[in-house]
C-alpha cells in the first residue's frame, strides 16, 4: 500500500495528466477505500493543487497568455487542427476565431484551399501572408495581446456584414448540457457574432475543455456542425456528446506526435 504522500502524488499525476479523474476509479488504481481517496481530494484541493468536483476532481487551471498556449501542447493541437482543416470546402469563406488551435489551422492552410479566411487574429492573417490565391481579411477592433485578438464595437459591426460558409470559433470550456463559453464577455459577444453569422460552424477543444469552466456562455451545442476531440478523449463523454446531440458531427483527431 502506498504512503499517504504517494498516493496523493499519485492523483496528482493523473489529474494533470488526465483533466479530470473519478474517485472510484482512483480508488481503484491505488487500491485504497473511495473514502481515503476523498480525504485526499479534500487536502489537496485545500492546497489548492486540484478542483474537488461531484465524484472526483479536476485540474485547476488560470488563464494563460495567448504567446503561453502558442508555445503549450503543440503536438495535441496541430493533431486537431489538421481535422479542422478537412471541414474546409473548396470556395468556403472561412471566419476564423483567434486562438492558438485555430493558430495551427492556419500554419496548415494551402493557397487556394478556401476562397477567403476572415479572422480578428493579427497573428492568424500574418501566418496566412504567403498565400496569393486565398483573400485574407482582418476584422477592426482593439487589439487585446492577453487574447491575441481584436474585440470590440468595431469586430461587432464588421462581423453584422459578413455572411461565412463556414466558421471554426475557439472555446474555452465546453459542457454536453451548458454549452460553450469563453473567460471573457467581450470574447464571447464576438465569438456568438462568429456562429450567427456563419452557414457551418466547427470548433476543436483539448481533452481539458470538456472540464474546464468559463462564466461567459456564447452559444449552445448544438449551434455546432463539427467537434472534433482528441484521439484519447474520455469514451464516456464522447457517449454523452452523440446521445445529446445526434446531429452534431464528432470528428476524432489523429494521436497526437509526441
Amino acid at each position: 500500500m502506498q504512503l499517504a504522500e504517494e498516493r496523493r502524488q499519485t492523483i496528482l499525476d493523473a489529474v494533470e495528466r488526465e483533466g479530470r479523474v473519478l474517485a472510484t476509479e482512483l480508488a481503484q488504481r491505488l487500491d485504497t477505500s473511495d473514502d481515503t481517496v476523498r480525504r485526499d481530494l479534500r487536502e489537496l484541493d485545500a492546497a489548492g493543487l486540484l478542483r474537488r468536483v461531484h465524484g472526483g476532481a479536476v485540474r485547476r487551471t488560470r488563464s494563460a497568455s495567448f504567446g503561453e498556449r502558442i508555445d503549450a501542447d503543440v503536438a495535441r493541437k496541430a493533431a486537431l487542427a489538421q481535422a479542422l482543416r478537412d471541414c474546409i470546402r473548396p470556395g468556403d469563406t472561412v471566419l476564423v476565431d483567434a486562438g492558438s488551435t485555430n493558430l495551427a489551422v492556419a500554419r496548415l492552410l494551402e493557397d487556394g484551399q478556401a476562397a477567403a479566411i476572415v479572422t480578428n487574429s493579427p497573428q492568424l492573417a500574418l501566418a496566412l501572408g504567403d498565400l496569393r490565391s486565398t483573400r485574407i481579411v482582418l476584422l477592426g477592433g482593439t487589439y487585446h495581446a492577453a487574447c491575441g485578438a481584436v474585440l470590440g464595437a468595431r469586430t461587432l459591426a464588421d462581423l453584422q456584414q459578413l455572411r461565412a460558409d463556414l466558421c471554426i470559433v475557439g472555446i474555452c470550456a465546453l459542457d454536453p448540457e451548458r454549452g460553450l463559453a469563453a473567460s471573457d464577455a467581450e470574447e464571447a459577444a464576438i465569438k456568438a457574432a462568429m456562429l450567427a453569422g456563419s452557414t457551418r460552424r466547427a470548433a476543436a477543444v483539448l481533452n481539458e475543455r470538456l472540464v474546464d469552466s468559463a462564466p461567459f456562455a456564447f452559444g449552445a451545442l448544438a449551434e455546432l456542425d463539427y467537434l472534433v476531440l482528441e484521439a484519447d478523449a474520455p469514451p464516456a463523454t464522447i457517449a454523452r456528446l452523440r446521445e445529446a446531440h445526434p446531429a452534431l458531427e464528432l470528428r476524432i483527431a489523429a494521436k497526437a506526435r509526441t
